[in-house]
């Protein structure tokens, strides 16, 4: 029988999936307490106009502003991709408890061909609250959902989804 923490991370490599065929960046994340999903999302950093809309974030703070929590002590994230530093924050903010990843940092930066992020696993194990992060884990099948996905600029995405008289700066 598989672990509950591969059941989950399974739901967010699909959330991703679905996030790539709808043609957004192929991010997911599911947030669960007490072995039970409460907030499940994708990259929205396009369709809301808002560089900081990654899946984790999201899923971090409009679970929040929804539930009425300021801490989520006790949750697990699982997201499809290795938090990013920004991400990372978040989650040291938001005291949550245990971040579960598929594809590492270094392999999506392999596969997008973009340039190396910090690592954000120092931020995520620091403090009066540490994060227990634990990934990669099922890397196959989250890098499964880059497969075909052209990595553009945000901002040459949301020009094509929202043209005006004055683009983005690349």
């Amino acid at each position: 029988m598989q672990s509950l923490d591969e059941h989950f991370l399974r739901q967010a490599i699909a959330l991703a999936r679905h996030a790539g065929k709808l043609g957004a960046d192929p991010f997911g994340a599911l947030l669960v307490f007490k072995d039970q999903p409460v907030y499940q999302t994708e990259d929205h950093s396009v369709d809301y106009s808002d560089p900081t809309a990654h899946a984790e974030l999201c899923a971090i703070s409009e679970y929040c502003r929804s539930a009425k929590r300021l801490h989520l002590t006790g949750y697990t994230l699982y997201t499809s991709t290795e938090p990013c530093v920004m991400c990372a924050g978040a989650m040291h903010w938001a005291r949550l408890s245990r971040v579960v990843f598929s594809v590492s940092l270094p392999t999506l930066h392999r596969l997008s061909g973009g340039q190396v992020k910090a690592e954000s696993q120092a931020l995520l194990r620091s403090g009066s609250h540490p994060v227990e992060v634990v990934g990669p884990l099922l890397e196959e099948e989250g890098r499964a959902v880059f497969e075909g996905h052209t990595f553009n600029t945000k901002a040459a995405r949301h020009q094509a989804l929202f043209p005006s008289d004055t683009p983005d700066v690349q």
